[in-house]
């Protein structure tokens, strides 16, 4: 079987075997409601474009790379910068196809900087459980074996637990970032590896552009390195445009418990919305409401209003998509802009009325404001505690 060797600690007491490097699925995939077919996200395309160039010593790793050819990537702009230094993703390396070796990754490290570094490690080098030996190095080794993580990432990992900082990058784009972190919460391991995450997260607007796969991969992110402004932007942003948690598949990303929290908030504020339509339903005939347009009386208008309602509520009712909870295809923001448009009543979209081109208060939408102004309040202060329980769930 074809091996490759790292040698951390040359002296080192313990062998880390990785099997099926580079395996794992971390990038989700965000289905729209829109779109029939399943068509792959293609940040989910088995590769990676490492953003800027690694220490020679990482080179070790290029077999398990491929290099293609007239490939781009989806999104220049997912760059992690340190201090002044921006780098796009594939401006200084081809893009290269991220293949399964048919083998392993043999890594000889220090037991006592696992240890120090990893409550895992600790568990499995010092507690009851007896480690499997290698000798592969030449004498024996305690081994701990590991399994898919990219090869690069664990390696970046432990040189930062073993203090080779020299070799590190300043910046990484946010793939790599993605499967670092990952690693980084399976051994818990934040501590050691912090100083150098908050460097590399730091937060460009580009990336926020819209909600996406690489929002989900900053919420997974920040939460395990607990940056409390990326988490919480990433938090809003998933919060407004999520239209449906079994629309996201997660792949090997631990964020279900996070997005289930997510997706019970999005359901409760949307649940406000629909309550206050019905509501306003049921309101409309016994309304009081004195009309803003001198040639309408209130009777007029909330009979117009309450016509056009009744109308809207009967075709969402009977379309592929009912206004019933769990609100399948519905996010808060798309919520709010079907709000927004239902129709106006034609003296409120005639010049002669008094506020041409405004909302005219005795209209749905109008009546609706006050309800549409707190959800969108509670949706850009809402926040989840980074405590690491929020996953659980």
């Amino acid at each position: 079987m074809k091996y490759i060797s790292y040698i951390i600690d040359p002296a080192g007491d313990v062998e880390l075997l990785l099997k099926q490097p580079n395996s794992q699925q971390l990038i989700p995939f965000v289905r729209s409601h829109k779109s029939d077919k399943e068509s792959e996200d293609p940040m989910n395309e088995p590769r990676v474009a490492r953003g800027v160039p690694l220490d020679a010593r990482y080179h070790v790793f290029d077999d398990l790379l491929s290099p293609t050819k007239d490939e781009e990537d989806p999104d220049p702009h997912g760059t992690i910068t340190w201090g002044s230094r921006s780098v796009a993703l594939a401006e200084e390396n081809a893009i290269k196809v991220r293949t399964t070796l048919e083998g392993e990754v043999r890594m000889r490290v220090s037991s006592r900087h696992l240890i120090l570094a990893s409550p895992f490690f600790r568990s499995a080098l010092e507690g009851p459980w007896r480690s499997r030996t290698s000798s592969f190095f030449g004498k024996p080794l305690r081994q701990i074996i590991a399994y898919k993580w990219d090869a690069v990432a664990f390696a970046l990992v432990l040189d930062i637990i073993h203090g080779r900082h020299r070799g590190v990058p300043r910046s990484v784009d946010i793939m790599l970032l993605t499967r670092i972190a990952t690693i980084v919460d399976f051994y818990h391991c934040q501590e050691v590896v912090q100083i150098f995450a908050d460097h590399w997260y730091g937060i460009d607007n580009l990336l926020w552009s819209e909600y996406s796969s690489r929002t989900l991969m900053w919420l997974f992110i920040s939460w395990v390195f607990s940056g409390e402004e990326a988490f919480n932007k990433a938090t809003e942003m998933t919060l407004g445009h999520m239209d449906d948690h079994s629309n996201i598949d997660t792949k090997e990303l631990n964020l279900n418990g996070i997005l289930t929290k997510i997706n019970g908030k999005r359901q409760e504020l949307i649940n406000e919305i629909v309550a206050a339509l019905h509501n306003l339903r049921d309101t409309l005939p016994h309304s009081d409401f004195l009309c803003d347009w001198h040639k309408y009386d209130s009777p007029t208008c909330s009979s117009i209003a309450l016509g056009i309602l009744e109308r809207e509520l009967e075709r969402l009712g009977s379309s592929d998509r009912p206004l019933v909870g769990p609100f399948h295809g519905y996010s808060i923001m798309s919520m709010i802009q079907l709000v927004n448009d239902i129709p106006e009543s034609i003296a409120a979209t005639t010049e002669e009325y008094d506020h041409y081109h405004d909302v005219s208060v005795c209209s749905v939408r109008g009546r609706m404001r006050h309800v549409l102004g707190d959800v969108k309040a509670e949706l850009d202060s809402w926040t989840l505690d980074l405590d690491k329980n929020v996953r659980g769930g």
